[in-house]
């Protein structure tokens, strides 16, 4: 008798080593998710698993429809069915490690120097060769790179811009307005930052804007600075931290901008005054 619900879905997770892009992940194991679950409580699952704290992961997963493109579940609240997460069968989470690195104690066993170890490790030859893995799943839907039709990097980093841009616009989202954060009026702040952020999810999120946010109270992710990514001189991705705008830690937040609405959203403890007034 199975356990498992139609709502239950195989992912592979995975935990990227940072210190050592090329080698293997510390991490790499299938599980099952039910998309029933908000994104914190697929985080709270994860922290057993992973190492990670749930309040220090960041989760991104791989695109099916487009190769090497990354989709950042950026949204506590979210149920992980919504929609533009695209989570199917087989689907790729990353688990990105915001802490810094000196903190990092949990894998820290897992990023040991493997390369003298006697390990298995699959010919590409021969995983092309499959007919069960997700390469073979895009090549009978002439998905990604074998979509005879598909667009260019530029192309769709043009697209990006262009779209991000007139969501800008219509929004009215500029620096110096006052906003809130997906809806939440926990998440009051001031804008501090509009455009591209080099880097920030490396070439496979390139031409994506961002929108920086100081916001009123410390439950933000950052103090304005991010984790990017950046070619080293060997010519392979490495990762550094780059600052985007100040503020102090906890106060700040980077949001897509169909996340973020400009308006009369004052600081929550400017309401409360004006409530006591008319007491």
């Amino acid at each position: 008798m199975s356990l498992q619900t139609p709502s239950d879905l195989p992912v592979q997770v995975i935990v990227p080593n940072d210190t050592n892009p090329s080698g293997p992940p510390l991490l790499s194991a299938e599980r099952r998710v039910t998309l029933s679950w908000t994104v914190a409580q697929f985080k709270a699952k994860l922290e057993p698993i992973t190492g990670i704290p749930a309040a220090s992961q960041s989760l991104r997963t791989r695109s099916l429809l487009v190769d090497d493109t990354w989709i950042p579940i950026d949204n506590d609240a979210d149920l992980l069915s919504t929609p533009r997460y695209g989570l199917k069968r087989g689907s790729e989470i990353q688990v990105i490690d915001l802490r810094p690195r000196h903190e990092r104690q949990n894998l820290n066993f897992l990023a040991a120097d493997l390369s003298s170890v006697e390990k298995y490790q699959m010919p590409e030859d021969r995983y092309e060769k499959l007919e069960d893995s997700v390469l073979a799943w895009k090549r009978r839907q002439k998905l990604g790179r074998f979509d005879p039709h598909a667009k260019s990097q530029d192309q769709v980093v043009q697209e990006r811009r262009k779209k991000d841009e007139a969501e800008m616009a219509a929004r009215g989202i500029r620096t110096g307005l006052r906003c809130r954060v997906a809806k939440d009026d926990g998440k009051r702040g001031v804008v501090r930052f509009t455009g591209e952020v080099p880097g920030l999810g490396g070439q496979r999120e390139e031409g994506c804007l961002w929108v920086g946010v100081e916001l009123d109270e410390p439950v933000g992710r950052n103090d304005g600075s991010v984790p990017v990514e950046i070619e080293g001189e060997d010519g392979k991705p490495k990762h550094e931290t780059r600052r985007v705008f100040e503020c102090r830690p906890k106060y700040g937040v980077l949001a897509r901008p169909e996340k973020v609405e400009v308006g009369e959203f004052p600081p929550l403890d400017d309401l409360m005054d004006e409530d006591m007034e008319e007491i």
